[in-house]
């Protein structure tokens, strides 16, 4: 086996650790009924692709006066809505873990390449599918009007994961989510530092993949 295959040999057994660990994590806080974790609250607040309030009545879409994003009032955090038209915000696309910014990537930078992960490549950086790519795509469409979007943290997702759900007709924050894994930004455990997933929906399939996994932006509040 040559070095650049081991390499990326060496990456997907480090990420599939990773998943299983946070995977076994989740799975025992919900079979062990601490279903209260993930309330489903119904307070969210549509937003329109300009970053206009909607109606309740607004629908999923990518044109004007579609819901594209939701405010959780009881955060104020702001979310994206997935699409699933193939698009850069398409639900089933996957990037690897990706931050050049020594700031916030706390030594651990991840990794890039033209070959793993699903997405639209044209939009993305060097035709990579990492999450770094992805995010500074978001800004620069200006999503709901705003260029601050970023990584969840882990208790940001898992507050939200109560809100989500596959059908693209549910009255929750965060509907049209595949199930799967979700990435978070780097945080630090002990001397560990990377980027962690969470499950979603609570109940949703785990799959796995070439260590690349899905992403759901946030941003904080109504301003840039």
């Amino acid at each position: 086996m040559d070095k650049s295959k081991t390499l990326a040999f060496l990456r997907s057994c480090l990420l599939l650790g990773l998943v299983a660990m946070a995977g076994v994590a989740a799975a025992a806080s919900i079979e062990d009924g601490h279903e209260e974790q993930f309330p489903n609250r119904h307070r969210y607040t549509k937003i329109g692709s300009d970053g206009s309030t909607l109606d309740k009545a607004a629908r999923l879409g990518v044109g004007a006066g579609n819901w594209v994003c939701s405010i959780d009032e009881e955060t104020g955090l702001m979310w994206e809505i997935k699409t699933s038209d193939g698009g850069l915000r398409d639900r089933n696309h996957t990037y690897t873990p990706y931050d050049s910014n020594p700031k916030t990537n706390g030594g651990w930078i991840g990794y890039r390449d033209t070959r793993s992960g699903n997405c639209d490549r044209t939009q993305m950086h060097e035709a990579s599918c990492n999450t770094e790519s992805y995010i500074n795509a978001l800004n620069a469409s200006r999503l709901c009007g705003h260029a601050d979007w970023r990584l969840p943290t882990i208790p940001e997702l898992v507050a939200i994961a109560g809100e989500s759900s596959s059908s693209p007709d549910a009255d929750v924050a965060l509907p049209n989510t595949a199930e799967g894994w979700y990435w978070t930004g780097v945080s630090k455990v002990g001397h560990a530092v990377y980027s962690r997933v969470i499950l979603l929906p609570p109940r949703g399939r785990a799959y796995f993949y070439d260590g690349s996994y899905m992403v759901r932006a946030v941003r904080d509040g109504r301003t840039d």
